[in-house]
């Protein structure tokens, strides 16, 4: 009797989960990233045992990562690689991207395996968000304390000395936040730095545009292709930091042409736009 009511309960959660999920944009958008977060965390304490045998070693992103892969099929993202040809495994290089959600991860996370060998910087406020912080340190995560320079600049050289002797890629946000505006933010100068500094390649990696698919001000998140586009590196053999800006400028300049044309040839299972449509 009590298992019968059980199942009843049972049954009308998902009955009445399922009708929100397709008529509630507001429910669907929290559910979302509930269980993007709480795999996240659930992956991050499943990985511990298994990486922390070789602490620091980039590879272990490989192992840590892997069961993420299924929440893109879970959050209906459909990921399109663009010129992978570019990405040359064995070589030192700065990866900068341009950020617009903490679902940048998932992107990160589906091309890892494309890189083989590559870390990133994140701000040191990452690291104290448990276990994830901890999985990531294990990984070879760079973590940076942003508010400090002297112990900032001494992270970034320290990171730029493994980078080059392990020939492995630093993946850099260079807009410093997130911004989903038609415009990228003003590059900060870090990954810049790092390029000319070690006299290694910069490789630009451009993502779609997600406003075709995620609204935050308007609680929306629907299933949503990105195209994650590769560009040709961009050597830095050579310059010295008075070509810094220039640099910046012309990297900034290539990743937008690249951001406006593949956000238009993005194709929606179910376009924003209309959901927009239907409020009114």
């Amino acid at each position: 009797m009590l298992a019968s009511e059980y199942t009843n309960v049972l049954v009308a959660v998902i009955m009445v989960t399922s009708f929100l999920y397709e008529f509630s944009n507001r429910f669907r958008l929290y559910l979302k990233f509930l269980l993007y977060y709480s795999m996240v965390m659930m992956c991050s304490v499943m990985a511990i045992p298994l990486i922390i045998w070789r602490p620091r070693d980039v590879r272990n992103t490989l192992i840590a990562t892997f069961p993420l892969r299924s929440l893109n099929l879970l959050l209906g993202l459909e990921w399109e690689v663009h010129g992978q040809e570019h990405i040359t495994v064995d070589r030192a290089a700065i990866v900068v991207a341009n950020h617009q959600s903490s679902l940048d991860f998932l992107g990160m996370v589906y091309m890892w395996p494309m890189f083989y060998k590559i870390t990133a910087i994140a701000k040191k406020e990452l690291f104290y968000a448990m276990p994830f912080g901890l999985t990531a340190w294990l990984c070879g995560t760079r973590f940076i304390d942003r508010r400090n320079p002297d112990r900032a600049k001494a992270s970034m050289n320290a990171a730029l000395a493994y980078v080059k002797e392990e020939k492995v890629k630093l993946w850099v946000f260079p807009e410093g936040t997130r911004s989903m505006s038609d415009e990228m933010l003003p590059f900060k100068k870090g990954a810049f730095h790092l390029a000319v500094e070690g006299q290694l390649p910069i490789l630009p990696i451009v993502y779609s545009s997600y406003r075709g698919f995620l609204s935050h001000p308007l609680k929306i998140f629907n299933p949503g292709h990105v195209i994650v586009t590769c560009l040709p590196p961009i050597s830095t053999k050579g310059m010295t930091k008075e070509d810094m800006p220039k640099l910046m400028e012309d990297v900034r300049a290539q990743m937008m042409e690249v951001y406006r044309k593949t956000s238009t040839q993005v194709h929606h299972p179910r376009p924003l736009a209309e959901e927009v449509k239907k409020q009114r």
